[in-house]
């Protein structure tokens, strides 16, 4: 198949997506709280290029680019879409790696005015075309190959099933036929749109699917800057920081860390195409890294690199972690080694709810999902939807200055916002009446064991602390009599693993009621996992239906 063409191809159209409600008492609340952006991705391009224009913008390996060199990159990128007639309301897809040439892309789609859809690298045609069906892009950039996968061809593949035929192909380091080069495409006259709405679609992202399927998630200049506002404000960062960025810049973490913090501070950002332990501790030390973000697995991989060479001490001014489980232990670790880390909690559908300040206290940073930001609202409600009061669990409703415009798909829409702009989560917690935020689960993780609801998360709490457990994953199990009964996956240190008896005995100990102890263990090699780490649960399940 290839590169071929299509078939019949319908006409283009703008980006269609179900908004979801926002009351226009909440959207003047936003902005004047001071909480919701008001300045244009464009705006924020100029005036890095102007203020910040001779310090380093990004780093991938023996390649950097300054602020100027950056924008300038972008502007033509931007032209060149511009004079293919693509603006606001089209669609750039951009499958790449963490390379340099991606924060070109980025930044290029938005000079255009456009709404750019990344796609994280690992996805192949079944997912691509999911993609491609929902939105439609006008433009499609890809890099040649990457890891052995041909990416020409794959999207190629992904927009021939869909039925769609892209007006602009855009190849990154290599050619193909009927596909404009990077180089060719940057040499265009430059162009960064003035004049833009704010609250229009400009990103689209595609939810991790931990537990379902991935939902097409619009975001607007002003949801997206947003929550880059507040972490910047928060965690006090500036142009002298530098990020340290491995997760991929299509995932959330990728987006906040390495296009919204610094496009709002003029801070830098060290790029790496793939996620190695020993080599970040090494580009972290070279690049004079200040801060990095990440799923729990990172920070084990770097505690343990850490004990393999006998260094006690990875000095940065905050790891904000969230988007996975984060056990106490784990966070508790790499404070010791002066990571200062801050559990944090958000979705893409609004990202950064909760987080920690560095000078929070670290029973709040490591032992709590942290303090509600200021503009954000969380309600705690049964599954009648009644209001519960601090320390009960129950499902969280958000919503906040950096909530999405919507699902793509209408159904999705109407299923998770109400009429008052709350989102509905699924995810189960509690709060404080501090106003601080702990996370237990999800309600479609709930085992029901006979009726009595058990949380997968406070199991896996408890293995992260025995000492022969790397990491743990719960999920329900079918069961004859019960219906549905605890199921450990699990990760194990050292040659020996331990036997499921002492694993039952360990829980025990630790004062774990009996009908919680899971009645199915499964050590594994790995865990399935989606691009930013988080571990894929269906899957789990999925196997133990089998």
């Amino acid at each position: 198949m290839g590169h071929g063409a299509v078939g019949r191809v319908p006409p283009m159209s703008p980006l269609e997506y179900a908004p979801a409600a926002l009351p226009d008492e909440l959207a003047s609340f936003y902005r004047r709280g001071g909480y919701r952006s008001t300045v244009s991705l464009g705006s924020l391009m100029r005036r890095n290029r102007q203020e910040f224009g001779v310090l380093p913008a990004v780093i991938d390996g023996d390649v950097s680019l300054d602020w100027s060199e950056l924008i300038n990159l972008a502007a033509r990128f931007g032209g060149y879409l511009r004079s293919h007639g693509i603006g606001p309301g089209d669609v750039v897809l951009w499958q790449l790696p963490n390379w340099w040439e991606s924060l070109a892309v980025a930044y290029g789609v938005w000079a255009a005015g456009a709404v750019s859809s990344p796609v994280v690298p690992i996805y192949r045609e079944h997912e691509l075309r999911q993609v491609v069906e929902a939105v439609r892009p006008r433009c499609v950039v890809v890099p040649e190959s990457f890891r052995g996968v041909d990416h020409v061809a794959l999207v190629s593949d992904a927009c021939q099933a869909a039925g769609h035929r892209p007006d602009q192909r855009v190849v990154l380091r290599g050619t193909a036929p009927g596909w404009t080069t990077f180089d060719d495409a940057t040499s265009a006259a430059p162009h960064i749109v003035d004049d833009v709405d704010l609250d229009a679609p400009a990103l689209v992202g595609f939810t991790s699917g931990t537990t379902s399927g991935a939902k097409g998630v619009a975001h607007s200049s002003a949801s997206f800057i947003s929550s880059g506002l507040r972490s910047t404000r928060q965690a006090g960062y500036s142009w002298k920081d530098r990020v340290y960025m491995p997760a991929p810049l299509a995932h959330a973490t990728g987006l906040l860390s390495a296009v919204a913090i610094p496009s709002y501070t003029g801070c830098s950002v060290v790029l790496r195409d793939r996620w190695d332990a020993e080599q970040a501790i090494d580009d972290m030390a070279m690049f004079d890294v200040t801060f990095s973000s990440g799923a729990a697995i990172f920070i084990q991989e770097l505690l343990a690199v850490l004990e393999s060479r006998g260094q006690d001490r990875l000095e940065l001014s905050g790891y904000p972690c969230g988007g996975s489980t984060i056990p106490t232990s784990l966070a508790l670790a790499a404070e010791a080694v002066g990571m200062h880390p801050a559990r944090s909690w958000g979705m893409t559908e609004c990202p950064g709810v909760t987080s920690s300040a560095p000078f929070e206290p670290k029973e709040i940073r490591c032992g709590t999902d942290g303090r509600i930001a200021p503009g954000c609202e969380v309600r705690v409600v049964d599954f009648d939807g009644k209001d519960l009061g601090p320390d009960a669990i129950g499902e969280f409703l958000i919503r906040g200055p950096q909530r999405a415009l919507g699902y793509l798909d209408p159904e999705h829409t109407a299923e998770a916002f109400d009429d008052e702009g709350w989102f509905r989560t699924g995810d189960l917690g509690f709060l404080t009446a501090e106003g601080v935020l702990s996370m237990t689960g999800r309600s479609k993780e709930i085992i029901n064991r006979g009726g009595e609801k058990i949380s997968g998360r406070e199991i896996e709490d408890l293995l992260a602390q025995h000492p022969g457990i790397a990491e743990a994953s719960v999920v329900p199990a079918p069961h004859p009599r019960l219906g549905e009964q605890p199921a450990a996956f699990f990760l194990t240190l050292g040659a020996t693993a331990p036997t499921e008896k002492d694993l039952c005995d360990f829980l025990r100990d630790a004062g774990l009621a009996p009908q919680k102890i899971p009645g199915v263990w499964r050590h594994v090699a790995e865990l399935p996992r989606t691009a930013s780490g988080k571990v894929k649960k269906y899957v789990l399940q999925a196997e133990l239906a089998d």
